[in-house]
This record gives structure tokens, sequence and C-alpha cells, in this order.
């Protein structure tokens, strides 16, 4: 992989303008805990506590595209109620244009929705999801706007992507003006689907998953040579295909008859794989439009997938990221101490993408697996986990003058390994309070010694003013610093 290239096209998403077509979906994330049992019916009583919304389907590819650069307008239908003007909103939010958002007042806005609560110290989970009907296929005069709208914008744009994951937008007329644009302006054509791969006949290029490409070649990918075979049968229908394999990397079926393979890091652990075939198709999309090859889309989507599938829930990733995960040479683990400064304008980016931000301190000092089970279990309740690192001189105010044991950047560069960890502050002060009134993360992760009413209410308070929220996280008892000092003193 030439390092300086994919830089350069990296550099090059900035100027690329993409029209992103097909279903829109608002994903809902409610948070909250579960406070007791109905007396109307036999039902937990689940109190609110915060509610997220992102677009979902062809609208987080166009999301992720916009954060990874591009210039993006969305096409596709909403319904006439509060949900769309909420999903626009979100788009706007995104930098994304909806500007070829049509309205159909007959259908409601597609809508899925995740509730996750918890309990008294107890870690949250997902307790239902909810849903809308299964959208149809567009026709009439909604579907004519569409068509409208992608002829009208076509002329000033580079690529078309297309999101086809409930099969209600892209119809046989969408895709036949689409392509018709496509030869006109030059266009890049690039699409993803959940079940009808095969039906994008003559696009540029198709991004589905293994499972995918095998319903759309009619072959059960087992091996090498049954995803040969699949992604043979794929480029006689469209020009090129991008099999995403999971771990195994994305296989690459050029119309020349060439495949290649780009592998997936040793470095990604994943978490939650949902929305990672957006990513990629984005970041594809942008690298051809770009003027680069079909194995630099992959190896450029493999580096923005893996940033996104070591995060949980449905996120964006931004050319930022990707950037520093390919220039990082496997010694970066101190990048990821970062000043007050520094980490303000990284949460308020990551905010303003819709990730979820969690908090928690401490000393940290002599890392033991009390630590590990307790940042691991904290890392969960958001997106991105920042880490506030007591200063040798703060741990000696709160601990005493014999600690710490191990010093300030010795620890932070111990907790920096960590996976979990996604950045790390030093502080001098006794408590994280003007941290956290600075900062404003969304969740304030505290261990389980604690509970709501017994942490320090000025923090509380701090945290609540905003909006934030607390999480306790429990702990594992006969695990702490103090233990290992006397156990090796011998007291």
């Amino acid at each position: 992989m030439d390092k300086q290239r994919c830089l350069e096209l990296l550099e090059a998403f900035k100027s690329v303008r993409v029209m992103a077509v097909g279903d829109i979906y608002l994903d809902e994330y409610v948070h909250g805990a579960i406070t007791g049992i109905s007396l109307e019916a036999p039902i937990p009583i689940f109190e609110v506590q915060e509610r997220r919304y992102n677009p979902g389907a062809a609208g987080n590819a166009a999301c992720n595209a916009a954060s990874l650069g591009g210039q993006v307008t969305m096409v596709g239908v909403v319904g006439e109620d509060g949900n769309a003007d909420i999903v626009k909103r979100e788009f706007k939010v995104r930098n994304v244009s909806v500007d070829g958002v049509v309205t159909d007042a007959s259908r409601p806005t597609n809508t899925y929705g995740k509730w996750r609560a918890g309990g008294h110290n107890i870690p949250a989970q997902e307790t239902w999801r909810t849903d809308t009907p299964r959208p149809t296929m567009i026709t009439g005069a909604v579907e004519d706007q569409v068509i409208e709208r992608i002829r009208s914008l076509a002329p000033d744009v580079d690529a078309i992507m297309i999101g086809d994951q409930a099969s209600a937008t892209v119809s046989e007329r969408v895709l036949a003006a689409i392509l018709d644009c496509a030869r006109e302006h030059n266009l890049v054509t690039v699409a993803d689907s959940r079940e009808r791969a095969g039906f994008f006949k003559d696009i540029d290029l198709i991004t589905p998953n293994d499972k995918e490409a095998g319903l759309a070649a009619g072959v059960d990918i087992v091996d090498e040579e049954t995803l040969h075979a699949a992604g043979r049968q794929l480029i006689t229908l469209a020009k090129n295909a991008m099999i995403t394999l999971g771990p195994d990397g994305i296989a690459c079926f050029a119309a020349d008859g060439a495949v290649e393979k780009a592998p997936v890091g040793d470095q990604v652990q994943a978490v939650d794989v949902t929305g990672a075939g957006d990513t990629v198709t984005a970041a594809a999309t942008l690298t051809l439009a770009a003027g680069g090859t079909l194995l630099e889309a992959a190896t450029l989507g493999n580096l923005a997938a893996g940033i996104a599938v070591a995060q949980t829930g449905v996120v964006t990733v931004s050319n930022d990221e990707v950037r520093a995960a390919l220039t990082d040479d496997g010694g970066g683990a101190t990048d990821k101490l970062k000043t007050r400064e520094q980490l303000h304008a990284i949460i308020k980016q990551l905010q303003q993408d819709g990730k979820r931000v969690v908090w928690t301190n401490g000393c940290f000092d002599i890392l033991h697996v009390g630590h590990i089970l307790y940042l691991q279990e904290a890392r969960k309740q958001g997106d991105v986990m920042v880490v506030g690192l007591n200063s040798d001189a703060s741990v000696r105010e709160n601990k005493g003058p014999d600690r710490p044991v191990v010093g300030e950047q010795d620890r932070a560069h111990v907790l920096a390994a960590l996976e979990c960890v996604s950045h790390i502050v030093i502080f001098d002060e006794k408590s994280p309070l003007p941290l956290l009134q600075t900062l404003q993360p969304d969740v304030y992760a505290k261990g389980g010694d604690y509970t709501v009413d017994t942490i320090v209410q000025e923090e509380r308070r701090a945290v609540e003013s905003y909006g934030g929220e607390i999480a306790i996280i429990p702990g594992r008892k006969g695990q702490s610093t103090s233990d290992i000092i006397n156990k090796i003193s011998g007291k």
C-alpha cells in the first residue's frame, strides 16, 4: 500500500461532489434506566434520559461520505411527519444537503429504534427495538419527483452513490435515470444493496458483502473457489465488484478480470459491525471519483470500516481519523495523549458527528485486571472514551506522599495501549470538575463503589446541567492498587 498515494486521495476527497440516492431511515437511540414496575401493568418503567438520532440506510452512507470530506446531497423519500423534520435536521448537522429529499405524505418516515437501559448499579443493555412497516417501492408522482431531483443535480456532481437497503427507492426507472445521467455527465456510480446486488447492471461498482454477493450470483460462498465464482458472475452485471469479507478484508473483481484482495489490518478488533458496509461504500465512491484504483478504494474502505467497527452503534468516520490510521506506525499509543485544548476540539467534533463520548477519570496507578474490566465496561456506554488521568501531583494530594508508584507519563502510555481508551488528558486538579464543565462529555462513568447519590454531588450537578448522564460501572471486589502494594510489602 502506497501511504503517500492514499494520503493524496484523502485530501482529494474534499473536492469530490456526491449525490447519494436511496432509502432514508431515521435511526433513533433511546438511553435510560429501568426504575421500577408500572402500577397499571406488569411491565418495567423505562426512564428516558437521552434520545439520539442519526440518518440510517443510504443516509448513513451519505453522512460517512460527508464526514470523509465529500460534498454530499441526499436524494430519497421521507414522510410528512415529525421524524422527517428530525432526519433532515440530522443530515444538515452532518453537512449533508437535503435539497434532493422528496416528501411523500402517504407514508411514514422510515424509523428504526433501539432502546437501551440499565438499573441501579447495573450496566445498560438493549431492552427492545422498534420499526416502521417495511416500505413499498415508490411509484407515480413520488417516483417522478425523485427522478427530477437526480436529473437536476447530476450536472453538478462527480459521483452517484446508491444505497438500496429496503428496496423502496431505486426503481427500474430511477436506476435508468441514474445510468443516463452518469453517461451524459461522466459520473462514477457505486451501489450497495442488501437484497438486489444483481439488479445494478452497468453500475461502475457494487459493494456487497459475501452473503449479498452469493445471493446475487446464485453461489453459496464458502471458500476461495466459490468466492471467485461469485465475483466473476457479478462483473457480468456491474462493471466491477468489491465483496466485503469482514475480518478477511475485501476481494476486488475488476472489469478486466483482475482479482486482488485488500486485507484488514491486524490492529482491527470489531466491537460492532453495524453500518460498516455503508462506510466502505462511501470511501470507495470518494476514492474512485478522486481518480483512485479499485484496490485503493478497497484499501481506504478497509481503513475507514476498521475505525467504524471499533465503536458501538452506527457511526461516521472522519477524514482525519482515516489519515491518522494510515500514518500510525504502530508506536502511536501516546498519540492518544491530548492537551485540554485539543481534547475540547476533538469532543466537539465527535458530538457534531453524532458520537456519544464517555468520560472517566482516575489515578490508574499499577494497572490491574480491575482497572481493565472497568475501562472495557465503561467504553460500552458510548462510542468514544476519554480518560482523565490524575497527574503525579494530583495523586499525591488524593492518595498521600507515597503515591503514585508509577509516573504520569508511564501511566498514560500504558492506558493508551488499551484499545478501549480513545483519548487521555492529564490534569493537576484534585477533582475532574473543571474538565467536566469544559468538555461536557455525554456520559460520566464512575466505579461500582459509588451510586448516583454518593458520587461528588457537585460533579453530578455539573454533568446533569448540560444533559449528560451518570453511568455506574460495577467493580470487581478485591482488586485495587492498594491491595497489590500491601501484598508486595507483606502487609
